[in-house]
C-alpha cells in the first residue's frame, strides 16, 4: 500500500489546480483553450468518478465496500478480472471523448498515461510503477481541467 503522503499529495494536486485556475484573470493557455459542450462536462465527470470509484475499490475496499451496495462492484474491481478492465476501460474512454476537442498534445499525454495506468494495473508491473502512471494521470488531467479547458457556456 501506498504511504499516506503519496494519498495526501495526490488529493492536493485539485486544490491546486483550482488556486491556479482562479489566480489568473484569463486563462494561462486561452488561444489553446475550449468550451466545453453540456455533454462533454457530463461525459467528463462522470468518467472520472467512475474511474475514481475504480482506484478507491483497489486502494481502500474496506471504506468502499462499507458504502451500502458498493460491495458487489467493489469485489469486482478489485479482483482484477474482465469486470475490473471493463470498469477501468471504459470510463478511460469515455474521459477521452468527452475531452477530444482539447489540444491535441494534451490530448496524448491524456491517452499515454491513460493507457499507462492500466497496463501497469492489469500485467505484472510492480505497485510504484502503477502508482507513478496514477500521479501522472491526475497531473496531467487537473492540468488539462485548469490551463485548457473553459467553463461550459450559459443559455443566452
Amino acid at each position: 500500500m501506498a504511504p499516506a503522503a503519496y494519498w495526501f499529495s495526490l488529493a492536493a494536486l485539485p486544490a491546486a489546480g483550482l488556486i491556479a485556475r482562479f489566480s489568473f484573470a484569463q486563462l494561462p493557455f486561452a488561444p489553446l483553450a475550449y468550451r466545453l459542450r453540456p455533454i462533454e462536462l457530463l461525459l467528463a465527470v462522470g468518467a472520472l468518478v467512475a474511474l475514481g470509484f475504480h482506484c478507491s475499490a483497489m486502494f481502500f475496499p474496506a471504506e468502499v465496500e462499507a458504502i451500502p451496495g458498493l460491495e458487489g462492484p467493489a469485489e469486482a474491481v478489485a479482483d482484477l478480472g474482465t469486470a475490473s478492465q471493463l470498469a477501468y476501460w471504459l470510463p478511460a474512454v469515455v474521459l477521452l471523448v468527452g475531452l477530444r476537442r482539447v489540444w491535441l498534445p494534451a490530448l496524448a499525454a491524456l491517452t499515454t498515461v491513460l493507457v499507462v495506468v492500466g497496463v501497469t494495473m492489469f500485467w505484472s508491473f510492480g505497485l510504484s510503477a502503477h502508482l507513478a502512471a496514477i500521479a501522472a494521470a491526475v497531473t496531467i488531467t487537473i492540468a488539462i481541467a485548469a490551463g485548457l479547458v473553459r467553463a461550459p457556456a450559459g443559455r443566452a
